[in-house]
């Protein structure tokens, strides 16, 4: 319901008597033993009541991250490569965290603003398109890319071709800037979400890249498969099996046309999939991004040991000590700072959702042994990383409970 409408109901028509008793919460009142915080949230509150800035922050754990960051590489072993997938760790900062700590250069990325801030901030690394990009897009990223003696496109970027089409284009594209393309085929692997779906597709487009060795250049192939996400699988999955058939069908063209499979990007997988390829050796180059934060949309079978290390944190504006909306229910009110962002609650830990959306102000009711005060925080976790993060400033990452760093996001356009 949007809010001028709820404002109509019913639910807000009271007498003036009634009106008396909806005066918020005074802030000065006492504090209470039971916030309806833990331990872990009852610190992180009074850290952000000393030194946090008064407005909803989007906070890292670091400590759970790299928790994360090593679950990920384990699982990805030492004869692959772990690709960090920018969309979902949208900061130059937080992917150089990443990189170190997982010891790879190798990024995907799904953005053109993002590819040329990537391209001045990571000079060693390997970037993977993770889309198919308009031919426009990746024009302006060459026109628009700074000098940078340390980064070369024509080795260091891959873009993703989905089609003999786009192949065309981008060969177009190669010739009027007089420069050579890196192209890396995205395949369909089962996903029907675009690719070349069959051997015959693919043949033609190594064809059209083997005619012209001056302007491209085929460094692999990627399939993804998040299909299998909800499915507990492992390699002995029948559509696991698919999946992987398809991608040796692939695999067989780059030999046919005389490449070695085995010195190209064969990329695959995905934060939900990446464990279930721990003992196969048909990929080597696999991605994950959101697993290393943990958003609640990867609260996932293959995900279950990683940790959520990422949260909004936002300020308690009003407190009501019953609630003058829905006034049969025993419980407290509270108005937060912001809200209608793609999370959910978390802390106190049986807090509803909001009653109406609100970017403004949302209302949220808590049980009435909650007792958490005006200026309080409340804690939610975000569904998503990659367009969550970019709402809040900077990142605050949280090191033994305290805040001591601040990491600037990405920007959309550039």
């Amino acid at each position: 319901m949007k809010r001028r409408e709820f404002l109509k109901s019913s639910a807000f028509v009271a007498s003036s008597a009634t009106s008396l008793l909806w005066a918020p919460h005074s802030p000065m009142a006492n504090a209470a033993v039971n916030t309806g915080h833990n331990q872990y949230f009852s610190r992180l509150n009074e850290t952000l009541k000393r030194t946090g800035p008064g407005r909803p922050v989007m906070l890292i754990d670091t400590a759970r991250m790299n928790h994360n960051i090593d679950r990920l590489v384990n699982s990805v072993g030492e004869e692959k490569t772990y690709r960090a997938v920018v969309k979902s760790l949208p900061s130059v900062p937080l992917l150089q965290h990443v990189t170190q700590r997982a010891k790879t250069d190798a990024l995907m990325v799904f953005h053109q603003p993002f590819l040329n801030a990537v391209a001045q901030a990571f000079p060693k690394s390997d970037a993977l398109l993770g889309k198919p990009m308009p031919v426009r897009a990746a024009e302006t990223f060459y026109k628009t890319l700074p000098p940078n003696p340390a980064f070369n496109p024509a080795q260091q970027v891959q873009w993703l071709i989905d089609s003999e089409a786009r192949l065309a284009q981008y060969l177009n594209l190669a010739k009027t800037l007089g420069i050579k393309i890196q192209v890396n085929f995205e395949i369909d692997v089962g996903l029907r979400r675009g690719g070349f779906a069959s051997p015959d597709a693919l043949r033609q487009a190594l064809a059209l890249a083997a005619a012209n060795p001056m302007h491209l250049k085929v460094t692999g192939i990627m399939g993804y498969e998040p299909h299998l996400t909800g499915m507990q699988a492992d390699l002995s999955h029948p559509e696991v099996q698919k999946v992987l058939a398809r991608y040796h069908s692939a695999i067989a063209q780059l030999k046919t046309h005389g490449l070695k499979p085995e010195n190209m990007t064969l990329n695959g997988a995905g934060s939900h999939t990446l464990k279930i390829y721990e003992r196969d050796r048909t990929m080597n180059d696999l991605s994950a991004g959101s697993g290393v934060v943990m958003p609640t949309d990867f609260d996932t079978h293959h995900l279950v040991a990683n940790r959520p290390a990422l949260f909004i944190a936002t300020p308690i504006l009003k407190r009501y000590d019953q609630n003058p909306i829905v006034t049969d229910r025993k419980e407290r009110l509270y108005y937060i700072y912001g809200g209608k962002w793609k999370a959910r609650m978390v802390s106190p830990a049986e807090t509803g959702e909001p009653l109406y959306e609100s970017t403004n102000q949302s209302p949220i009711t808590t049980p009435g042994e909650s007792n958490l005060q005006v200026d309080d925080y409340m804690f939610l976790r975000p569904t998503q990383s990659e367009f969550v993060m970019l709402q809040f400033g900077d990142l605050l990452t949280v090191t033994d409970g305290e805040i001591d760093q601040r990491w600037p996001v990405f920007h959309e356009t550039g």
